[in-house]
């Protein structure tokens, strides 16, 4: 879960600090509406869609991309700065569908973690003042506050469109209840039973708060980050969990329940 209060943090002025702030919560509500999928659930593209999941994370990368260089470089046309890597997930389209596809989650997850480092990096050497400096933009006036605002507004906007894309997916569609809840252990890295619910299928099949889980259905967690684990899967479906805790090593296998309503 990110921070949810709105303050100051080490590093920044306090308006970048609470820019900052909103920008991590848009992207903590990204990757949980990614986590777990595979390359065919990413490269889905459902009846009357435009875009998959795989594509709009491009999209934000390269958005992202692009204003670096719109609000620190500050050319007349980003544009011409920009890698081409990231124009066929600036202008998705045709472009988009056919050059974004095949790859994996970890690839999106590296270039947003990568794309994000150096916004912040370069945030911490910029004050207020720089970003309320007004400039030229879409035809009139704004600043560099509006444009970061718009980075993750249209993060936000497209990230609607991928949980409607979950409406498509079998084991997205109808979530089974596992009465538990998970965070990973350092890094991104792992998964660490944090939350059991009493009488839920996970408390009946033995986890435990604290369990660190060592393998997922035939996943090693040792070398697995938490926003790659499919952890929602439809009622019904069972899965394997192989646990270190004081006292040893456990076998589980949870099957998940119908939720309520």
């Amino acid at each position: 879960m990110p921070d949810l209060l709105l303050s100051n943090r080490p590093g920044f002025t306090p308006m970048i600090a609470r820019l900052v702030g909103m920008m991590e919560y848009a992207r903590a509500t990204t990757l949980q509406a990614v986590q777990g999928l595979s390359v065919e659930e990413l490269d889905l593209i459902p009846p009357e869609f435009g875009n998959s999941a795989g594509m709009l994370l491009e999209h934000f990368a390269a958005v992202e991309a692009y204003y670096q260089h719109a609000t620190f470089d500050h050319p007349a046309d980003p544009e011409t700065l920009l890698d081409p890597r990231w124009l066929p997930g600036l202008d998705l389209g045709t472009r988009g569908r056919e050059a974004i596809r095949g790859r994996p989650l970890r690839h999106y997850l590296t270039q947003l973690a990568e794309v994000r480092a150096e916004t912040l990096r370069r945030f911490a050497v910029h004050d207020d003042a720089w970003l309320d400096e007004p400039l030229a933009l879409w035809s009139t006036t704004g600043n560099r506050h509006f444009m970061w605002f718009h980075v993750f507004e249209d993060e936000l906007n497209h990230r609607g469109q991928i949980r409607l894309i979950h409406k498509f997916i079998p084991r997205l569609r109808t979530r089974g209840l596992l009465g538990a809840g998970f965070e990973a252990l350092s890094d991104g890295v792992g998964l660490r039973c944090t939350v059991v619910q009493e009488g839920g299928p996970a408390d009946l099949a033995g986890l435990r708060v604290g369990d660190v889980v060592l393998d997922y259905d035939g996943l090693d967690m040792t070398g697995t980050l938490y926003d790659e684990v499919p952890l929602v899967q439809a009622a019904g479906v069972t899965s394997r969990f192989r646990v270190q805790r004081e006292g040893g090593v456990h076998d589980l296998t949870v099957t998940r329940g119908a939720r309520p309503g």
